[in-house]
């Protein structure tokens, strides 16, 4: 006996009938445990992991792209775009500068000159 696995349907079972609510819900229990509720979900999470990692890279943040993603979904991407991006570091010392510096608060470097080439 196949029964429909939602709340309405559970419901209106009869409570003199403990039988027919128990069949009902092994019948939920089989369709949750059913190899193509998995497939979907496990390429849904995934579809939002790489979503929010794909935004987190635009932002700079990768790493809580895909954190938010996988937490959160759609959600997370919101949260993810809405973030302040990364600011840009220096090439010589690697340390963050503030946008619109033009010289590295930490080594000095003229951000705008290119770099030296290294001796050899």
């Amino acid at each position: 006996m196949a029964t429909a696995c939602d709340l309405a349907t559970i419901l209106r079972f009869d409570a003199g009938d403990p039988e027919a609510l128990q069949v009902a819900l092994w019948g939920c229990i089989h369709f949750l445990l059913s190899p193509v509720v998995w497939l979907w979900a496990t390429g849904l999470t995934l579809l939002c992991v790489a979503v929010g990692a794909l935004i987190g890279w635009w932002r700079g943040r990768w790493l809580a792209g895909v954190l938010w993603g996988t937490l959160l979904g759609p959600i997370g991407w919101v949260v993810v775009a809405l973030q302040k991006p990364r600011p840009p570091a220096c090439p010589r010392c690697a340390t963050p500068n503030p946008l619109g510096r033009r010289r590295c608060p930490h080594c000095g470097l003229d951000i705008d000159a290119p770099l030296p080439p290294p001796p050899a």
